[in-house]
């Protein structure tokens, strides 16, 4: 049975390709069903398969044609293995990016693939339950009595929400956009919370928009083991107060700020970073938001 798989896996797709191989599926997919149905099948496409690989070894390496000869079965063994030990891992990946946003699950710190071909970093539709904050409280900018009204919950370790942000920057100046920007720190991002409150102790001080875009500039950077250090460098290019900066970072006088909007966002149902409310509907992810700016905002 384990030839019988392994000619149906291979003979499947090279008859894609050519009609050479149309007759070896055939009998591959015949072989493969009669012994999962426990009756005989004859050998005739594993045995095929065996001439079709070793022949192609054998102008190219004589040694590696014997070779596989040789231990074909247990090569084949070893290749149905990686075969549904990968069509395990692609369905995990897919219930993880359905679920999380990413193939690697909750505590995932980079990208997956299936954001980049989909556009999505969440679920594939953003969900009915997200409800809007009942307040504008966070970073801003803007009228607040402007028709449209933005409300984005980001991580500024986030890849995604950095990738946001060249339409967040388009914003502003514009009378009819109103923007609000609270923190929503992801914990299986290094470092987050503390950047998140260096942002905030630079608002004390009304330079948040300068040290934010330096931030997300080396948003790589303010993910190292310890970025304490680099995060002053940026205030002080930002042209922050040191000594009002360490003070707010050393009695953490920000921290129950960025907490009060996490915990905002968690009431709203917010799962992955960027998320936005536009005029109360959720929109989730860079591309989602995108697509919102090019629409309203069409040149």
């Amino acid at each position: 049975m384990l030839l019988c798989l392994i000619a149906l896996l291979v003979f499947s797709v090279l008859s894609l390709f050519s009609a050479k191989y149309k007759k070896l599926a055939k009998e591959a997919w015949k072989c493969a069903f009669n012994a999962v149905t426990l009756r005989p099948c004859d050998a005739s496409a594993a045995n095929a398969l065996r001439v079709e690989v070793v022949s192609a070894l054998a102008p190219k390496s004589k040694t590696a044609a014997r070779f596989v000869n040789k231990h074909f079965l247990a090569l084949s063994y070893i290749l149905v293995f990686l075969t549904f030990a990968s069509f395990a891992y692609s369905a995990v990946s897919i219930y993880n990016f359905y679920f999380y946003g990413n193939c690697e699950g909750p505590q995932a710190k980079g990208a997956c693939i299936l954001n980049d071909i989909t556009g999505d970093y969440g679920r594939f539709k953003p969900p009915g339950q997200l409800t809007p904050p009942d307040n504008y409280d966070g970073l801003s900018f803007g009228n607040p009595s402007a028709p449209i009204k933005i409300i984005e919950f980001g991580c500024f370790t986030c890849p995604y929400t950095k990738e946001a942000e060249e339409y967040v920057r388009k914003l502003r100046g514009r009378e009819d956009v109103f923007y609000v920007f609270k923190p929503f720190p992801l914990s299986n991002h290094e470092n987050s919370f503390l950047t998140a409150r260096a942002v905030m102790c630079a608002s004390l001080q009304g330079k948040e928009w300068e040290l934010r875009e330096i931030v997300f500039r080396n948003q790589e950077a303010c993910g190292a083991a310890t970025p304490s250090s680099l995060l002053r460098l940026y205030a002080q290019e930002a042209g922050l107060n040191l000594t009002l900066y360490d003070e707010c970072m050393e009695k953490n006088l920000t921290g129950p700020l960025v907490a009060k909007y996490f915990n905002e966002g968690l009431r709203a149902g917010v799962y992955a970073t960027p998320t936005f409310f536009i005029n109360g509907k959720p929109y989730v992810g860079p591309k989602a938001f995108e697509e919102w700016y090019n629409g309203e905002f069409k040149e």
